[in-house]
């Protein structure tokens, strides 16, 4: 079956097994689900591990996969031998073949010896195969040796024993293991293959089968397994190489697209040699397909974590394109032939192809800018060398990992400048990165092992919130009752403990304090999707109370209730009522139908490459991360809040339906980043919104009332956050702008009365230090007998009706939100606000602004005025002392910035001399000093501040001709003054 596709070899894989009584599952995406150790799926086998450990059960004992995996972090970093050899990748699919518990050794060789020689009719001649030989106390797998014999009839020479290095695998230092046995092709030579072609290359391990049938303890002991398993994998790059009868896995169908894509682009021949630019082709097509993964799993390039070594993976590719001689962008054409080449096998790589485009777009752009910035440092730190010829390895670091300038440029640019680069230092510094890279604290968190056992007991836990949710009491399965207590509504069903919880471990009883509780039923919904665990009571009919104040599912269709025993104990198995306010999950139903809107209004109105990022649903409001590139304009807010309420107007009925996964997709729904879908998925349509969604909805898209957008921001590259409130909240929200903007309107006219507190709105107290500004100007202009200019006010507030809708809502916000950046200096769409300013509230704050400016220029023209009168009296002041002139003496009515005005003007006057200038104000000491230009050679301003501002308990400084500084006691002018005149007598 040689020139097998690599798309045809993946589904002929999965058939076989399927057709051998294996349930085929999807793959799982590249961020490990609860598992903090793995910084992405490296293996098959990751998203079965906790079948392997007997920590959960499914409906199958047996599986098959073709699972995508990175191997770019943490022991298998191999990212520098990428391009350079045949058969190293960041990304890979490993082909798998899993029992857990069913199957052992027989079978498991036997459907691999059967799969490669018959469907895939490959020369048995050329298959060589290993099995454990023993070490370390155990003994050979004799058992998988005499298998092979019989099922295989391999002759005895091609059975080879291998060591625990090569044939022993485990899970960690403690947990499951056992032997291995490896498939391994021949191929091809002018000799007779040796043990020695293992190592050379040319004999391949194709398939590597495990065989767990031990757990190793803490200590080393290591005991029989109760079900020994079978793990298997088979990289399908290397099987496709081999079927296609290529001596690479970058010359199968799935790598040669790219490489030929990116041959035609920079317009260079790839001649499949070692050639630096042929390696190049091979870096940025094997990238490529790892940028295209990652960003459809929901990676943004970043400087941390998961994004740190995104972005490595990505400019290393772009380094490669810049070297072989790109000018434009190149990048974002390879990953969008990576969508076309492999997005029927992976749909979500469809789904994200715009965005993809757009990530591998903007990291290009950035990162080129980067290139051009880290050529000029590096330049700069090769002229400031000396006496040595070595580039310090912080150097290089610095430029490696805060501008993302590649190690080998700075080497290649050393070495034409005859210099050497400080390795030594450089890995100094990189080991104290390392942490970035590795896989420690990267996962979500882990599940604790009490919550896998106590599901594996208690079994799926039932949630009761859907169906339920507007149904009358009488027509619902189970027990309902409505409670009252304290003035608060608790809907309440009849149900059962299944299990407590008390400090990590399991127990039959909890008494006074904190416990966590699983209920089956439970009408609690766990925190999933965004949406907020439920908070509520349990109580007995013996009078136990349990306060619930979250409730989370650390298990898949486990619900665990964490609170608080506050009267009496409880134990498991007791019949208890457990509720919530139904009040507060109608709010958060509403704020749950609402995300799914603004998704499809941002989908409208930004294009089809916003993808859901994260999102929180609580009873208030709702926050939205969604990719994005750009800041979003006023105009981009308000046509994305619009779209959102004329969906809400529609009045569509919100329906959840339960479809296989396939079907789901097939209608259109939007499936979240990087979450892991089973067979049979819930789905929430509303209008054109169809969503795969395991929350709480509203009945009906008019129960959302209003969308009412609070704030929108960016929070990561390439990411942004949007963040609403609707029906009640934005109820709420509106009345307080309206009131709001009537307070302003009344401080505007001079109408209010009351004194603001620091607890009161930002902006109406920037707009109470405007008002108080204009009146102080008007009060200092009169003073100095001038002519101020006055703002006749007639502000008045918008009103709003009982019954208001979207557009009033949107109107009072939009009014506030100018009003905001109006006091705060900042502009605002006139064009728009002109529309919503019926009262005139903006164009009195602007007449009043525009007086503020008129009255403080007038103010500045007066004190001119005045200084110039003040100092013609002043220098009859002035003082010869030791030959020198000297003004020393303290001026009434000026600040800081006014005794420097002042000092401009006496300056030309005095001539050759010293000035020395006090000034009060609001209890603060100002000190002026000012030297002519011929004096600074004995002595110098700044100086002189130094020395004397400490008799007024302050500092300053400045040059040789002018100083200023401030104090706190301006009693000790006098002194100041009598020091200054000491020292120039000399």
């Amino acid at each position: 079956m040689t020139g097998i596709k690599t798309s045809e070899l993946r589904s002929h894989f999965l058939d076989f097994f399927g057709q051998n009584g294996h349930t085929v599952v999807k793959s799982a995406p590249l961020i490990p689900a609860n598992d903090p150790t793995l910084m992405f799926v490296n293996a098959g086998m990751v998203q079965f591990k906790d079948l392997f450990v007997g920590a959960e059960t499914r409906d199958y004992t047996r599986a098959t996969s073709s699972q995508k995996c990175m191997r770019v972090s943490g022991k298998h970093n191999d990212l520098e031998e990428v391009g350079r050899t045949a058969r190293h990748h960041t990304l890979f699919e490993m082909l798998g073949n899993f029992s857990f518990g069913d199957y052992f050794k027989e079978e498991a060789i036997t459907l691999a010896w059967q799969f490669l020689t018959k469907e895939l009719e490959i020369d048995a001649s050329k298959l060589w195969v290993t099995v454990f030989g023993g070490g370390e106390g155990l003994e050979a797998d004799n058992e998988a040796r005499e298998l092979w014999k019989k099922i295989s009839g391999l002759p005895e020479e091609r059975i080879l024993d291998m060591g625990m290095k090569d044939n022993f695998w485990a899970m960690g230092d403690t947990g499951p293991c056992g032997p291995c046995t490896e498939i391994h092709y021949d191929t091809g030579g002018s000799t007779h293959p040796t043990v020695d072609d293992f190592e050379n290359g040319r004999i391949v391990e194709i398939w590597n089968n495990v065989f767990m049938q031990f757990e190793r303890k803490p200590g080393g002991e290591l005991i029989n397994l109760p079900k020994p398993s079978v793990d298997t994998g088979m990289g399908l790059e290397r099987l496709a190489t081999l079927m296609q009868n290529e001596n690479s896995n970058y010359h199968n169908d799935t790598f040669m697209p790219l490489i030929n894509l990116t041959s035609s682009l920079i317009g260079k021949e790839y001649t499949r040699s070692d050639k630096e630019d042929d390696v190049s082709m091979r870096v940025i097509a094997d990238h490529a397909r790892a940028a295209a993964f990652l960003v459809a799993d929901g990676i943004q390039p970043l400087n941390a974590g998961r994004g740190y070594v995104m972005r490595r993976i990505m400019r290393r590719a772009i380094r490669h394109g810049h070297r072989l001689g790109f000018k434009d962008l190149f990048f974002h054409k390879v990953c969008s032939e990576v969508v076309r080449g492999m997005g029927d096998a992976y749909p979500e790589l469809k789904d994200a192809a715009s965005l993809i485009e757009k990530v591998a777009e903007l990291e290009e752009t950035t990162f080129r800018r980067t290139l051009d910035s880290g050529l000029k440092i590096l330049s700069k730190e090769i002229s400031e060398l000396k006496d040595t010829k070595i580039l310090a390895g912080k150097t290089v670091f610095k430029l490696y990992d805060t501008y993302g300038f590649p190690k080998d440029l700075t080497e290649l640019i050393a070495s034409e400048n005859d210099l050497e680069v400080d390795q030594a230092g450089f890995d100094e510094a990189m080991q104290a990165q390392k942490e970035l890279s590795q896989g420690s604290a990267v996962g979500d968190q882990a599940v604790d092992t009490v919550y896998k056992e106590l599901a594996q007991g208690v079994g799926e836990v039932e949630f009761v919130g859907y169906e339920h949710e507007d149904a009358p009491l009488d027509s619902r399965e189970g027990t309902w009752r409505l409670r009252e207590e304290n003035g608060s509504n608790f809907l309440e069903v009849q149900t059962r403990i299944a299990a407590l919880i008390v400090d990590g471990k399991a127990t039959q009883e909890a008494q006074t304090g904190k416990v966590e509780v699983v209920l089956n039923p439970t009408p609690f919904y766990g925190e999933a999707g965004g949406q907020i665990g439920d908070r509520g009571v349990i109580v007995t009919d013996t009078g136990a109370k349990i306060e619930i104040t979250a409730c989370q599912k650390p298990v898949d269709k486990f619900t665990v209730c964490i609170g608080e025993v506050v009267e009496g104990a409880v134990n498991t198995g007791d019949q208890v009522w457990a509720g919530y306010k139904p009040e507060v999950r109608k709010e958060i139903r509403a704020h749950h139908s609402a995300t799914h809107l603004l998704h499809a209004s941002l989908s409208k109105v930004l294009g089809d490459h916003v993808k859901q990022a994260g999102s929180l649903v609580q009873e208030q409001r709702l926050r939205f991360d969604y990719s994005h590139f750009e800041a979003l304009t006023d105009e981009k807010i308000r046509a994305i809040e619009l779209d959102s309420n004329q969906r809400v107007l529609a009045a569509s009925d919100i329906q959840t339906e339960v479809l296989p996964f396939d079907e789901a997709k097939e209608k259109g729904a939007i499936a979240l980043f990087g979450e892991k879908y089973g067979d049979v998925v819930r789905v929430v349509s509303m209008g054109d919104s169809v969503e795969f969604c395991g929350g709480t909805h509203s009945k009906n898209t008019k129960d959302i009332d209003i969308v009412l957008v609070s704030r929108e921001e960016a929070i990561a590259s390439g990411v942004r956050r949007i963040e609403a409130e609707v029906g009640q909240s934005a109820r709420e929200r509106t009345k307080r702008t309206y009131s709001n903007l009537t307070t302003a309107a009344q401080m505007l006219n001079g109408e209010f009365t009351q004194e603001l507190t620091k607890d009161d709105e930002p902006a109406l107290l920037a707009l109470n230090k405007t008002l108080k500004t204009y009146s102080d100007f008007q009060e200092q202009v009169g003073k100095l007998g001038g002519q101020s200019v006055c703002v006749e006010t007639s502000a008045a507030a918008p009103s709003l009706a009982d019954d208001f809708g979207f557009e009033a809502a949107q109107a009072g916000r939009d009014l506030w939100q100018a009003l905001l950046a109006s006091v705060n200096g900042r502009g605002y769409d006139e064009a728009h606000t002109s529309t919503i300013d019926a009262g005139g509230i903006l164009q009195t704050l602007k007449a009043i602004q525009d007086a503020n400016k008129a009255n403080d220029k007038e103010l500045q023209k007066l004190r001119q005025a005045e200084m110039g009168a003040q100092a013609g009296d002043l220098l009859s002041d002035a003082e010869d002392i030791g030959g020198i002139k000297v003004l020393a003496t303290t001026v009434s009515g000026v600040n800081g910035k006014g005794l420097r005005e002042l000092a401009d003007q006496l300056r030309p006057k005095l001539g050759s001399g010293i000035l020395c200038l006090g000034a009060e104000d609001n209890g603060r000491a100002s000190l002026l000093i000012a030297v002519s230009k011929d004096l600074t050679s004995q002595f110098k301003a700044g100086n002189l501040m130094r020395e004397l501002a400490p008799l007024i308990d302050g500092k300053g400084g400045g040059k040789p001709e002018l100083a200023q500084g401030g104090g706190a006691n301006a009693a000790g002018f006098p002194d100041l003054f009598s020091a200054l005149k000491e020292k120039l007598k000399g």
